[in-house]
């Protein structure tokens, strides 16, 4: 059983479709910097770990696209034509086999697109070569980080260090 060469599945976006969508790492051009998603097994292992009983409709690799496509959708600002997109996926399961992921995707996908309040509270981590997405439910909407444990320590790290260089360096 392997996930991302061993790393654990970290659930911080608050939303299905937000933690699949996190399953890669994304650099600020909106391409894959940091693939977790390698194998099908990988793909068992975060379903597993969500306790999610699904099954896939489509290929691997075309669930791999339906994630960038569904970070490109709820990233949009238009969202007319992006509920419609999303409304057209698959929803449908065959009666006592489990549901289809991609509509379970699409599901939470509209619940996100549909509602201002959420729309309002999607944020992106700003962390370097990350681009995961989150609803802030703080009650001041002032969350940055995807996790502090992760992006938001090596920000203040950073900064950290830069403080201290400049006091060394009194040039």
């Amino acid at each position: 059983m392997s996930y991302s060469e061993g790393h654990p599945v970290r659930p911080v976006g608050g939303r299905l479709v937000l933690d699949f969508v996190n399953t890669a790492d994304w650099t600020s051009t909106d391409h894959v910097a940091h693939e977790k998603l390698k194998s099908p097994d990988d793909l068992d292992v975060w379903l597993r770990t969500l306790e999610i009983k699904a099954h896939c409709a489509g290929t691997f690799d075309q669930l791999k696209l339906l994630r960038s496509d569904l970070r490109s959708m709820l990233l949009e600002t238009k969202v007319s034509g992006t509920l419609n997109a999303v409304r057209e996926l698959e929803f449908g399961a065959k009666e006592g086999a489990p549901p289809v992921l991609e509509g379970l995707l699409a599901a939470s996908a509209i619940s996100i697109l549909a509602d201002p309040r959420e729309r309002g509270r999607l944020k992106m981590c700003p962390g370097d070569n990350c681009g995961w997405l989150f609803i802030d439910e703080t009650k001041n909407s002032r969350r940055t980080w995807c996790s502090m444990e992760s992006c938001g320590n090596r920000a203040k790290a950073a900064r950290h260090y830069q403080r201290n260089r400049k006091a060394a360096d009194p040039r």
